[in-house]
């Protein structure tokens, strides 16, 4: 059996996708934020065997519309606030088909799709008011992203590493990061061999953002004590809070003690682009590696993550290598301007850009801004409906769309209550938002970056809280 080919039994395949996503979309709203799979659809999938024949495509879409469409995690619904995932574009949806169509591997070369990849970083420089020259590339998300930036920042700080590893520098390196800071970073600390060890945790202010004055000091302390201060990691919109690092005068001390300056603005960094925001974002336009995901606040579907780079020959240093099979002369036909492969980990690589590419030509600036406006209404307006409630409190700051509170139980534990409220709400399914501490406080985390939602929204989300927090207090 081989795959049908024929473009009339495409179109018949892609006419019955079509409906699938359609009916999926349309019932979006009236549908649980989260379902799971119930068991007897878990054990179809346990018990199922390796096939030995093949299976029609109808049977395959028969078989995705009733066991795997319906229990999707609900992004996309009015009230899905689960994590920093957004409602994804229809048009970056359709955008994904057309590039598995083509099936590139966009390493570089000649090919559009480089074209489309450079016109995409270009774009994502200026949106957020960084170098447009700067080196860049798309990954898969934001741990990818912020992997590649560190990368090109071992090498820059510490020459040679990548040949002959740590030993050649034989120092005790410091990256600086706070309670707040991703935890990506430090996996991506571990898989450069910098050692978990060499993370400074800095304490927070009570804004819950990097302190300069305290970074500045820590720096002079691990000088003095022999350690080799390398990098300072801020965050532009803090996954746990939507916090924004004092950028400037981070940037400020960077420059001072000779570090170098990333910014993981993988959620909130698009927010420079607001007017109104603009002023949170000063020092973003001088970081030397900066980190932004397209598949978060530029509602691009999953997997779009961006890394950009003040210098490209640091990515160049980190990651070029040489094979045979792969080279061509400056004057062959298949020969670019970029080869990706040579900037960032991955040889292979999906055509992403084509997405992104997309999203932004549908909604330009201004209907991005459009959209974040509206989340960041939505937003406002649960803090203001857990402001009037008398059984909710807002827990800790927030300079974007992330809201965080909590059901006040009348006696009792409250982080408790607030554990199994959590439970209790994604069961329910009206509502899906997720759980963190904040300042030592067990909280609700809602994380709007949806343009189905609306501020009515925020005002049902609320009610099913209080009611939901009521009924589990008893």
């Amino acid at each position: 059996m081989t795959p049908d080919f024929s473009p009339d039994a495409f179109a018949r395949t892609l006419s019955r996708v079509q409906e699938l996503a359609v009916a999926y979309l349309r019932t979006l709203p009236e549908r649980a934020a989260f379902r799971r799979p119930p068991d007897d659809v878990v054990r179809r999938f346990e018990a199922a065997a390796l096939p030995a024949t093949g299976t029609s495509v109808d049977t395959i879409l028969h078989e995705i519309e009733r066991d795997i469409l319906p229990y999707s995690l609900g992004i996309g619904h009015p009230r899905w606030w689960g994590f920093i995932r957004a409602s994804p574009s229809p048009i970056g949806m359709a955008a994904d088909l057309l590039a598995a169509t083509m099936n590139n591997n966009c390493a570089g070369s000649a090919q559009i799709a480089t074209f489309v990849e450079m016109t995409v970083m270009r774009w994502l420089a200026e949106l957020v008011g960084y170098d447009a020259t700067a080196g860049g590339l798309l990954v898969s998300g934001g741990s990818a992203a912020n992997f590649v930036a560190l990368s090109a920042m071992r090498e820059a700080m510490l020459p040679g590493t990548r040949v002959e590893g740590l030993t050649v520098a034989n120092v005790l390196p410091v990256v600086y990061v706070t309670p707040e800071t991703h935890a990506c970073i430090r996996r991506a600390v571990e898989l450069l061999g910098l050692g978990s060890n060499a993370l400074r945790l800095l304490p927070a202010d009570d804004q819950l953002r990097m302190d300069p004055t305290v970074l500045a000091r820590a720096v002079s302390d691990d000088r003095a004590a022999g350690r080799h201060p390398l990098c300072v990691v801020a965050t532009a919109g803090t996954v746990n809070t939507g916090a924004i690092d004092p950028l400037a005068a981070i940037r400020d001390v960077a420059r001072a003690e000779g570090l170098w300056f990333h910014v993981d603005g993988a959620y909130g960094a698009v927010g420079a682009a607001l007017p109104e925001l603009a002023d949170r974002y000063a020092g973003l336009a001088d970081a030397d590696s900066l980190t932004i995901d397209p598949h978060k606040w530029l509602y691009v579907p999953y997997e779009a993550g961006a890394v950009l780079v003040r210098d490209r020959n640091a990515l160049t240093r980190a990651f070029a290598t040489k094979a045979d099979y792969l080279e061509v002369d400056d004057t062959d036909y298949f020969n670019g301007p970029l080869w990706f492969h040579q900037q960032g980990p991955q040889l292979s690589r999906a055509f992403r850009a084509l997405k992104v590419w997309c999203v932004m030509r549908e909604l330009g600036v201004e209907g991005f801004r459009e959209l974040w406006r509206r989340d960041l209404a939505t937003a406002e307006a649960l803090r203001a409906a857990a402001r009037a409630h008398p059984r909710l409190e807002l827990v800790g700051p927030s300079d974007l769309s992330i809201v965080c509170f909590r059901y006040l139980p009348r006696r009792g534990d409250a982080d408790a209550l607030n554990h199994r409220l959590v439970n209790r709400l994604q069961q329910d399914g009206r509502v899906f938002v997720s759980g963190t501490v904040v300042q030592g406080t067990r909280c609700l985390r809602a994380a709007i970056l949806n343009f189905r939602s609306s501020p009515a929204d925020a005002q049902v989300a609320a009610a099913v809280v209080a009611e939901l927090g009521a009924e589990l207090e008893g």
